[in-house]
């Protein structure tokens, strides 16, 4: 396709129209999509609904080869329509959440979550997915912490690569693959007080070194797309932020790809007290660099009229409409504009028994064991099982819109289906008191498993809670089971970190997340032992709300608390410890890893030298598994200050019983640089510390010199 000619033959209204995207129900009434806020409102013209570059979610293979065909016989240029959709962690096969798949440590493992989610919603006629959101969070009362990967850049750089290499898998205009949209641009994840949608405010330094890598890093691996976030930076609406959309993707970071806005977040621009009209949100909009209008209609009805008024010039239009286009044309949608829909495929594909095998796997990786005192696995032990979600389906979580949870084992079904014995399920009305009358059959029992969390409703988008502990006076049920003197093994079912102190009292307790599909599999595969627990945290766990933000790489204060040492005039609580109840990195396994030393190759390199890190480890257990070995680096004396650690590298690798193995890291100059409120990379001689561990707590440590050749 010549796009540059097509182009030509297009009247100023059609190319505006190719910025906008809109709901499929406009082009047949009929189709039953959820549609909320300004778009409840819009009034749409014949002319502006054929003329729309874009359709936002679609229900299957069926609605979508409907809306493509009516478009086409109304579009006078025989422009196809783009969909795309919110394809989160699966499309009806559902996997765990982000925040649980980046506990699993495994980028091969998150990359193929992504190849089967873009083999399944093609089937649909999806195009291009707004996923992965790469927004750093510090703050686990923020709701849509559920779709992050935690705290940490470096790991945020890695599962962004993983994420859009699987869901493009090189070529997006081929069938089954589908086209990647990084979000939400940018420092979504620091709203203030936790709450969606609120201001965010940071400097250029912290903006650089910890917010911004995660979108580089997708950028670099060929994201087509980005989403500008809800919120403001440096006081302008990121949708019209020229710094992000001109400057850093544009100028720097050499972007050639397509920008698209939140959902209505265009028009909500006049909110934030940043235009005073739809006509001036376009003309911020389009001036800074935003493509695509998300739900509203400020380009539509304002953009002609702001051209020809000489406020912009067409050229900036035509830019956009290019970029547009050019995903189409990449795509291959003007050869096949039905492109990857086909039901007959979808029966064949969607959710067929060998992705819900990978499901359990990946579930399986994601869950983290936080405690256990001996007690797991269980040992041919008969079990008692209470608690919200026993007999409950609903481990699909937030953001699994074509997901059936339905279709998935509850707990209770999954145990016995593993050959764990159950004796007692409870049923009653309150599930948080045992009825009297059963006490007899809980009697009966070896070990009591409760299984408690948050509704799925209470974690995700516009799902921000200032309270995090156990919802429901859940931990109640942990107490009143105590009566019974039986080991207590507690699963948590949630989409964020939450307050824990209240069921210390549990034997063992497992993180299982939202955990998808196979979900409850799972669980039952790491009780029984048949899998050996192997999840890391990727976010502290707080003791209490008062600690957070909590974060591993905070920054050391000109008073910083020493450990065993006695002095008032530090920075620390009164009432509780710096540190987490779980620190980030944290997860046990059902085997014992000992960190037994530290070695480097030499204790000084030049830029162009590497060192080599050594750590012998041993698995102290007759049980084999995997232990994810963390390396970590502190820059010690620098121009401005830096992280007290950041985890510069990992490696995820199995040991037998009472395997020794001598585990070993390469340091290289890029790792030791950081950069400046221009984002530029800096390189400062000196000493470092490298640590490596089991946790970001649990280290061993040992300095070099970095110095001039």
């Amino acid at each position: 396709m010549n796009i540059k000619s097509l182009m030509n033959q297009m009247t100023i209204e059609e190319k505006i129209g190719q910025l906008l995207q809109i709901a499929p129900f406009f082009f047949i009434k009929e189709l039953d999509i959820e549609v909320s806020g300004h778009v409840n409102t819009l009034s749409m013209t014949h002319q502006k609904i054929f003329s729309s570059g874009s359709v936002l979610g679609i229900g299957n293979a069926e609605e979508m080869i409907q809306v493509q065909t009516k478009y086409l016989q109304e579009n006078r240029h025989k422009i196809p329509l783009m969909f795309m959709a919110d394809i989160i962690h699966g499309y009806e096969t559902i996997f765990p959440v982000p925040l649980a798949l980046s506990c699993s440590w495994n980028p091969g493992l998150v990359k193929n979550v992504a190849r089967i989610s873009a083999l399944e919603a093609q089937t649909s006629g999806i195009h291009v997915t707004f996923s992965p959101m790469v927004d750093l969070v510090r703050d686990p009362r923020w709701g849509r912490v559920v779709e992050s990967f935690g705290e940490d850049p470096y790991l945020h750089e890695v599962y962004a690569k993983a994420m859009v290499e699987g869901y493009q898998n090189e070529d997006i205009k081929k069938v089954g693959h589908i086209a990647s949209c990084v979000k939400h641009f940018a420092a979504y994840g620091l709203s203030e007080a936790g709450r969606d949608y609120n201001t965010v405010d940071l400097s250029r330094v912290s903006l650089h070194n910890q917010f911004l890598p995660g979108y580089k890093a997708a950028i670099d691996a060929g994201a087509r797309l980005i989403m500008t976030a809800f919120n403001v930076l440096d006081g302008i609406p990121s949708t019209v932020n020229q710094y992000l959309l001109r400057d850093v993707l544009r100028k720097t970071w050499k972007f050639q790809g397509v920008t698209i806005s939140d959902y209505d977040s265009l028009h909500q621009v006049i909110a934030h007290g940043c235009a005073k009209d739809d006509y001036e949100a376009a003309y911020r909009g389009i001036s800074a660099g935003l493509d695509i209008e998300m739900a509203s209609l400020c380009y539509v009805n304002h953009l002609k009229t702001i051209i020809s008024e000489g406020k912009i010039s067409c050229d900036l239009l035509d830019e956009a409409v290019e970029r547009v286009l050019t995903l189409k044309n990449d795509l291959g949608l003007f050869e096949n504009p039905f492109k990857g829909a086909d039901p007959n495929l979808a029966k064949a594909l969607v959710r067929s028994e060998k992705h819900l095998d990978f499901s359990r796997k990946v579930a399986h990786e994601s869950m983290v064991l936080l405690k256990n005192d001996g007690i797991l696995p269980l040992k041919q032990q008969k079990v008692a099982l209470l608690g919200l979600y026993a007999t409950s389906r609903e481990t699909n979580g937030p953001w699994s819109w074509h997901g059936k949870n339905d279709l998935n084992a509850s707990l209770e079904e999954a145990l016995i289906a593993a050959g764990i014995q159950v004796c007692y399920v409870q049923r009653q009305e309150d599930p948080n008191q045992i009825p009297k009358e059963d006490y007899p059959m809980i009697e009966s029992a070896d070990v009591i498993v409760i299984a408690i969390g948050e509704h799925t409703k209470q974690s995700g988008e516009a799902h921000s809670r200032s309270i995090l502990e156990i919802p429901f006076e859940q931990d109640k049920l942990i107490h009143d089971a105590q009566r019974f003197n039986k080991p207590i093994v507690t699963l948590l079912y949630n989409g964020r970190p939450l307050i824990l102190e209240s069921i210390q009292s549990s034997n063992a307790i497992l993180e299982t997340w939202f955990s998808g599909s196979m979900g409850n599999h799972a669980i039952a595969d790491l009780l029984n032992g048949n899998i050996n627990p192997s999840g890391k945290l990727t976010m502290s766990f707080p003791r209490n709300v008062g600690q957070i933000p909590i974060y591993y790489n905070h920054l050391n204060t000109g008073r910083p608390q020493v450990l065993g040492v006695q002095n008032e005039y530090v920075s620390y609580y009164l009432d509780v410890s710096n540190q987490p109840l779980y620190p980030f990195g944290y997860g046990l396994s059902y085997s014992n890893f000992k960190y037994q030393s530290i070695q480097l190759s030499k204790n000084q390199m030049t830029k162009n030298e590497t060192l080599s890190l050594e750590v012998q480890i041993t698995n102290d257990s007759d049980r084999g598994g995997y232990e994810v070995v963390q390396l970590y680096l502190r820059d010690v004396v620098a121009y401005i200050s830096r992280p007290v650690m950041e985890l510069k590298g990992f490696k995820k690798i199995w040991f037998s019983p009472h395997e020794t193995k001598v585990v070993s890291f390469d340091i290289h100059h890029d790792m030791l640089s950081y950069r400046n409120e221009y984002g530029e990379d800096v390189f400062e001689y000196g000493t470092f510390k490298a640590m490596v561990g089991s946790d970001s707590l649990h280290v061993l440590s040992t300095d070099f010199d970095f110095v001039k050749e």
